[in-house]
């Protein structure tokens, strides 16, 4: 990484790359890690990515300030999802990060929540790849209903009536299954 801030031009773009890597490494990792389930593979991908964007620097700075953590998120992202298809592997995402029981929460994340992690995995593998993003956004990533809506491109109502067609679909899929009962 050091040397690649070599390649930048001026100091104040040195000092930006490098405060946009202390202030991201750790969600980048995180996301990189949901995807590949591999601690190397995360950090190549993450690695990778950063060499990316300083050789399109001039694009990153032109963002707006808030919005290049997200620009950061979502190319990890997509290298890792594109490490994962040249691997030829399906997703195996770690799901032992979901939060235990929270009572406030709705009665369809209640019940997913009660389930085994394997449960979950399974049913997870199945869902559409869209679902599987807003579920990583907000259980792995812990991102805010508008964090999620920003990466999406959507609305804050449009992300959450994602969230809840995918909890309903895994919930579906865990009934199918047997792993769930019906009036979970």
């Amino acid at each position: 990484m050091i040397l690649l801030l070599l390649v930048l031009n001026s100091e104040e773009d040195r000092a930006i790359v490098a405060d946009l890597f202390a202030k991201n490494y750790h969600r980048m990792k995180r996301t990189a890690m949901g995807i590949l389930c591999d601690p190397t593979a995360a950090e190549d991908a993450v690695q990778d990515t950063f060499v990316r964007c300083i050789k399109h620097f001039d694009r990153l700075k032109a963002l707006p300030e808030q919005a290049r953590s997200l620009y950061l998120v979502t190319a990890v992202k997509n290298n890792a999802l594109n490490r994962r298809r040249q691997r030829g592997t399906q997703a195996t995402v770690p799901l032992e990060s979901f939060d235990p029981v929270d009572q406030s929460a709705a009665v369809e994340e209640r019940a997913i929540q009660s389930l085994s992690v394997a449960e979950l995995k399974e049913a997870f593998k199945r869902l559409p790849e869209s679902l599987k993003d807003v579920l990583r956004y907000k259980y792995l990533l812990e991102l805010s209903d508008r964090e999620i809506a920003d990466a999406l491109g959507v609305t804050k109502s449009t992300v959450r009536v994602y969230l809840v067609r995918a909890r309903r679909a895994v919930l579906g899929m865990c009934r199918e299954n047997g792993y769930a009962k019906e009036n979970d």
